[in-house]
């Protein structure tokens, strides 16, 4: 890759990497082609899919996962956490279960003081319009909300989750250090966290490029 010589050729070069969203229209096909709601169900909600189990520092460095220079985590970001110091707008947010969207060299003790996470909404069976919800959910369509399976420690009703992305919730970093460890999503389900995640807060359309290069 050349590399860029001024500002023109800088946007250029950034213009497939900043604001694409090929990543996510990949996940949308990939979903589209398992099927319906049922057979897409099944394959998000196998064991490992999407979630997984927590990450531990010292059995990944046991295993040889991780170099002994690489940074002692106690959290990641994908781990999905419960915790009730966290806020949206002010306002305290309890009994709830989030998932880390700040990056995992951003949770180092120290280095931040605040961290941002993202809402779980359970889906159960006495959700209104429950079995529409997790149809929408799975074809991956909506830039506000992402597909998870139920989680080990949700009530026998719960049919599944739903990441909201409308909203970013903040919490210190100390009191997130103190947070309860659910669960993590698994390598492609943090790809397709990221993929999401990056689409919601860089998402563009060709007017607005126009607007740009115009003005």
């Amino acid at each position: 890759m050349t590399l860029p010589t001024d500002l023109k050729s800088l946007e250029e070069a950034l213009r497939d990497l900043s604001h694409d969203d090929s990543a996510v229209r990949l996940v949308r096909n990939f979903a589209s082609q398992l099927g319906k709601t049922k057979q897409r169900q099944q394959t998000f909600n196998a064991p490992g899919a999407i979630v997984r189990e927590p990450l531990d520092y010292d059995e990944a460095l046991a295993n040889g996962s991780i170099e002994s220079t690489e940074d002692r985590f106690s959290l990641l970001q994908g781990d999905i956490i419960s915790s009730d110091a966290a806020y949206l707008l002010g306002e305290r947010l309890t009994g709830m279960n989030f998932v880390i969207a700040s990056s995992t060299c951003d949770l180092v003790p120290g280095r931040r003081d605040y961290a941002a996470l993202l809402r779980i909404q359970p889906i159960t069976v006495n959700t209104p319009n429950a079995a529409d919800a997790l149809g929408q959910l799975l074809k991956f369509q909506s830039t506000q909300r992402l597909y998870l399976p139920p989680l080990p420690s949700d009530p026998a009703d719960t049919l599944a989750n739903a990441l909201l992305f409308d909203g970013i919730i903040q919490i210190e970093l100390s009191e997130l250090l103190l947070a309860t460890r659910k669960a993590s999503l698994s390598l492609v389900g943090w790809r397709i966290f990221g993929s999401l995640l990056r689409s919601m807060l860089v998402r563009t359309g060709e007017g607005e490029v126009r607007l740009r290069m115009n003005l």
